[in-house]
């Protein structure tokens, strides 16, 4: 008896859950999210740039946790490979509801091309010499072979620009002799018929 009396006058902790009130919040301040991407050519790595991290929140990515910092609230997700999709996922920072995830951000890096400065590439329009093609499974050799026959092939399917013809006068009265004489001589049927109409009025 003793020792139910001694357990009901422990203080029992009981953790408050989460409100779907603060969940709200936290939600509407992800959304203010924002994200940016450079590439470091001389690793050849990305870096993702999250900003507008309130005080409030905290991101995750794989097993690491970032904090915004400064007036802007960044924080820099460094060392990343091109080609691939990153998730991001914004928390509350503590409370209640820190383990309940407010948003995921996805982020979709490119590929960067190291070819796409070759000469091969100078005036050409083909989609393979974009900065951001992915040309992994290119050797160098094979993206110049690939870029030229691509180049060949669009220049083979281009439509012949229309010819523009040009008549010397003597071509032009071959053509166009029977609309011209018929001219001629409608002309100078109604020159006729007024020439005759007007000597009849006149004294």
């Amino acid at each position: 008896m003793r020792k139910l009396l001694l357990l009901l006058l422990i203080p029992l902790s009981v953790k408050a859950a989460c409100t779907s009130t603060e969940l709200s919040t936290y939600k509407s301040l992800s959304s203010q999210v924002s994200t940016y991407y450079d590439y470091n050519e001389q690793t050849n790595k990305f870096s993702i740039t999250v900003y507008n991290i309130s005080d409030k929140l905290k991101i995750k990515k794989d097993n690491n946790e970032y904090f915004g910092n400064g007036i802007v609230g960044e924080t820099i997700i460094d060392n990343l490979e091109p080609g691939q999709s990153i998730s991001i996922g914004i928390y509350p920072k503590s409370g209640e509801c820190e383990q309940q995830k407010a948003q995921t951000v996805y982020v979709n890096l490119p590929y960067y091309n190291p070819y796409y400065q070759d000469k091969v590439c100078n005036n050409n329009t083909n989609s393979l010499c974009s900065k951001w093609a992915n040309t992994t499974s290119f050797t160098y050799e094979e993206f110049k072979q690939e870029v030229t026959k691509v180049s060949k092939q669009q220049e083979e399917t281009k439509e012949p620009e229309p010819e523009i013809k040009k008549y010397s006068f003597l071509e032009f009265l071959g053509d166009f002799y029977m609309p011209i004489l018929l001219l001629i001589i409608i002309s100078g049927s109604i020159a006729i018929y007024y020439l005759d109409k007007k000597s009849k009025f006149d004294f």
